[in-house]
């Protein structure tokens, strides 16, 4: 399992530290997949934000919470996706010795609406909750974004493997 850097012991500061009252980072759900998303699936540099590459599926959301730093409260993360069985499309959504995170909705298209041609699809979103090891429901809920079509080369083999999940 990999260790987790409490925030209260990060010494570097990131760009949320340096901006003026009023400012906050707060994307709609388009600008989750368009802006943060697909350019990390695309090439894999990780944008200069308050979102955390992590293994969500290690960790209970309250060790989470604990380590990282919120946005207003709300936690982002770009996590790969893991299947249930080797060939399958099934997610795993296992957290260990945890719990497990449900789904409670059917994908839900996300649309850019400032697009030249009109609303488009740009990807998927899906409401999860969490549940305890004994698969009962807690407080914690959790948005997943995927995206539609990321441009990747052809045969490459990364195609959807990353989500980012809010808290």
């Amino acid at each position: 399992m990999e260790e987790i850097v409490p925030y209260a012991h990060q010494e570097q500061p990131d760009y949320v530290d340096n901006l003026l009252p009023g400012y906050r980072f707060c994307p709609t759900d388009s600008e989750l997949i368009l802006y943060y998303l697909k350019p990390k699936i695309e090439t894999g540099e990780h944008p200069k934000c308050r979102i955390y590459e992590v293994n969500l599926y290690s960790h209970s959301p309250e060790e989470l919470t604990n380590q990282y730093r919120p946005c207003d409260d709300k936690w982002y993360f770009f996590t790969p996706r893991e299947r249930k069985y080797e060939k399958g499309k099934v997610p795993n959504r296992r957290t260990g010795n945890f719990g497990y995170w449900k789904t409670t909705q059917k994908y839900t298209f996300v649309y850019h609406h400032y697009s030249a041609t009109g609303p488009r699809v740009v990807g998927t979103r899906r409401s999860l909750d969490y549940r305890d090891e004994k698969g009962c429901k807690t407080a914690w809920l959790m948005q997943e974004y995927a995206t539609n079509h990321p441009n990747l080369p052809i045969g490459s083999r990364q195609g959807g493997n990353k989500v980012c999940y809010e808290i």
